[in-house]
Formats: C-alpha cells, structure tokens, sequence
C-alpha cells in the first residue's frame, strides 16, 4: 500500500461518517493510490450507499465543514456496478486507525476507461502497469 495520508479535515469527516453509520467507498484516484499505484491526487472523491444525504450533511457538521475543495462526493460511477455490488468486492484498509472500504484498482480503471475524460485517460497507463506489476508480484498474468 502506498503512504497515502488523510488530512486532518478528511480523517475528521470519515470518522463522523462511521460514527452515524453512513457507508460509503473510497473511489477514484485516492482509491488507487491506496491499491499501491504510484501518482498524486488532490481531493478525496467518495461514493455513497445512498441518496439519503442528511446523515453525510450531520458528518459534514460534526466534522466541522464540508471541504468541497478537497472532497467530491460522486453522484454516480460510469462503468461501475450498483453501489451495493461493488461495495461488496471492496477491500478494507486501514488508513491513519480508520477503517475504509476503497474500490480495488481493476475497478477503479475500469470507471476511468468509462468515464473517458482526458485526465482519466491519461492515468490510464500509470494504473495498468501497477496492476500488471501486482499481478506478476502475486504469480498472476
């Protein structure tokens, strides 16, 4: 796993969300990131279990803030299963004493492919060859 680091405002924000219950997964680039790719990320996109945001509004508050600057709650996942589906298959981490959920990498490229924007696309060759990598680490090809 790579030394991926939670903010202050971010850890505080994931521990209101376990505290009242809210499940949600780690997506996107700070996912892959977490899976061992190498890159940067600057914000924290996180998928929701449900559309129900009160709870994830209350966490925002206990948390003292909402940083949209640094959070992006995703709405929907191009290229992805229901939420319940690929919050089944996600893996558990343990990131700064939390425990998150984060969507595997094979997923996560999976979502950039579909997606297709060009910021995607052009991760897109730094995330393949961390899974190939992986994969040939595990015996795997």
């Amino acid at each position: 796993m790579s030394e991926f680091v939670l903010t202050p405002a971010e850890r505080a924000l994931l521990q209101a969300l376990d505290a009242l219950h809210v499940r949600y997964l780690l997506v996107g680039m700070g996912a892959a990131l977490v899976e061992g790719a190498h890159g940067t990320t600057q914000d924290l996109d996180l998928w929701f279990g449900s559309n129900d945001f009160r709870a994830v509004g209350e966490a925002a508050r206990r948390a003292g803030g909402f940083y949209t600057d640094r959070v992006d709650v995703v709405l929907s996942a191009q290229g992805l299963d229901s939420f319940e589906a690929e919050y089944s298959r996600a893996r558990e981490y343990d990131l700064d004493g939390l425990r998150v959920r984060v969507l595997p990498l094979e997923r996560v490229i999976a979502s950039k492919r579909a997606a297709s924007r060009a910021k995607d696309l052009a991760q897109l060759p730094l995330l393949e060859a961390a899974l190939a990598a992986r994969r040939a680490g595990e015996g795997q090809e």
